[in-house]
């Protein structure tokens, strides 16, 4: 250990970064013609490439970093402290798959001391060697490990059976289907998964066929798609899990344009795994009339119960909950105490990742869709009031009504579309 932390360090000097401040620019040896810059997330200093905060699309070399994901990476933090309070034991382990810059197991190491040992993981041999500079950068290097292998080859040899880790990362650019079995054995029992997608052209009805080719289900392409891509990434690990005697409880999922991500506690049960069928389902969806409901089964279905049009049916997909209300509940409930707020937020009352968690933790997720006020008026041809008249409008009359995560202008209820008109007209 002493001689790989001294040759670690030795690397560390070599790229000659000036740490006096956040924002320093420093250059690599003569060979190499990048510059790096040292910016602070949160209170985690990280060392990436000035082209990634420079430029409009963030490069893949030498090392990926995404300043716009950092809103994603705050969830995924508060989502962790969460789900490790229960949890008992000398060791908790995460893992981080596909490293890159290490951003991802940095925040974690620094942010959560409760996670005793921080695995990183990528492909690219340079990758690795910026995660250690960024380890060493925020003190934390002596509870990480670094390897160099493809994914899989990774999980079976060093994640092992004697060896599960408490969560295991996943974050690839586009699907991470081929990747599902390695990941859901890598997990201890009552342990947790983060699973990221970026194909969402794929999951949200672009490719309807690849879809179902990937991840079992057909997509519907409405303006609630983002939402039926999430449901169908969870029914995919939840079938793959009950191959493998696991069954899935989705702790939280969200996405937004080009990414989708789920959080799935995994627990070892036959018995639980055999009932998967009972939490999955399809969305029949009227492009007519925009009537739209759920069910168990196909049998029977034919046209429109509405307009008597024909209908298209997305799935098989989850239809149950995708939120662990009670995590998040804790997760705000800790914000709210911590006094918490992003660089981001407004300084009067607006906080934007209590706010995104607020929205959840009232949300109905037992409903797979959601309808939009936009979508409403082109129904009834005119213009209609905003979605928090409508949500007290349905509850008024009833009816169980909730904003949605998945889109700003969004409303979910047990209403049906024409029971919408008639008490909007």
């Amino acid at each position: 250990m002493i001689i790989k932390l001294y040759n670690d360090i030795f690397i560390f000097k070599l790229f000659k970064v000036n740490f006096s401040n956040n924002s320093e620019i420093a250059p690599l040896p003569d060979h190499c013609d990048k510059t790096w810059s040292v910016i602070l997330e949160n209170d985690t200093k990280i060392m990436v490439p000035s082209g990634a905060i420079k430029e409009k699309e963030p490069p893949k070399f030498p090392v990926f970093f995404n300043p716009a994901a950092k809103f994603n990476r705050d969830v995924s933090i508060q989502i962790y402290k969460a789900f490790i309070d229960s949890k008992k034991g000398n060791e908790i382990s995460f893992v981080d798959t596909m490293t890159g810059s290490g951003i991802r197991g940095v925040r974690v190491a620094n942010e959560i001391p409760k996670i005793t040992k921080i695995i990183f993981n990528d492909l690219d041999y340079f990758s690795v060697l910026i995660s250690k500079i960024n380890a060493i950068l925020n003190n934390v290097y002596t509870r990480c490990e670094f390897y160099n292998k493809e994914i899989c080859n990774f999980l079976s040899t060093k994640i092992n059976f004697e060896n599960r880790a408490t969560i295991v990362d996943i974050d690839p650019f586009g699907t991470p289907a081929p990747y599902l079995d390695c990941v859901l054995r890598s997990v201890e029992n009552g342990g947790l998964i983060s699973v990221t997608a970026t194909d969402t052209a794929v999951l949200c009805g672009v490719y309807p066929k690849v879809c179902y080719r990937k991840y079992y289900g057909y997509p519907l392409r409405t303006n609630y798609s983002g939402e039926i891509g999430v449901r169908l990434l969870v029914s995919s690990i939840a079938l793959v899990a009950s191959r493998l005697d696991l069954s899935i409880i989705p702790v939280f999922s969200h996405g937004y344009r080009n990414y989708i991500r789920v959080y799935c506690k995994i627990l070892k049960s036959n018995y639980f795994a055999n009932k998967v069928h009972e939490k999955l389902g399809y969305v029949v969806h009227c492009f007519n009339c925009r009537y739209r409901y759920f069910v168990k089964s196909l049998y029977g279905i034919s046209n429109c119960n509405n307009c008597h049009k024909k209908v298209t049916i997305g799935g098989p997909l989850w239809t149950s909950q995708i939120f662990d209300k009670e995590l998040t509940r804790r997760i705000t409930d800790s914000i709210a105490e911590s006094g918490y707020r992003p660089i981001e937020s407004d300084k009067l009352n607006h906080n934007p990742i209590l706010d995104f968690f607020a929205i959840a933790l009232s949300e109905l997720d037992d409903i797979p869709f959601y309808y939009v006020n936009d979508e409403i008026g082109k129904v009834m041809k005119k213009n209609v009031m905003s979605v928090t008249k409508i949500i007290e409008t349905l509850k008024i009359n009833g009816y169980q009504s909730s904003k949605t995560m998945f889109a700003p202008n969004g409303f979910k209820t047990n209403a049906s579309i024409t029971e919408i008109q008639k008490l909007l007209k």
